[in-house]
């Protein structure tokens, strides 16, 4: 889990966070890109609230997925890997 602070300073670091992870992990996924661009279009979309944004990672056998949180409101992207 990581707790960002509402501020454009700081958004990216989930993304940050998200390439780390993958690398530790030696995780390669054909739509990586595009799993990240989504992933930052919704930071992008929560950060609007003001609130401070919540990430959770979790990967399991096969598949990365990361929950958004900010208030009241969650997002959910997942994606596959081999």
């Amino acid at each position: 889990m990581v707790k960002i602070p509402n501020s454009s300073s700081f958004v990216h670091l989930i993304r940050v966070g998200l390439t780390t992870l993958l690398r530790i992990h030696r995780i390669s996924s054909d739509d990586l890109e595009t799993f990240t661009n989504s992933i930052q279009k919704g930071v992008d979309e929560l950060s609007q609230s003001g609130k401070d944004i919540v990430a959770y990672y979790k990967i399991d056998e096969g598949q990365i997925v990361i929950d958004l949180q900010c208030g009241r409101k969650k997002l959910q992207f997942s994606s596959s890997f081999s």
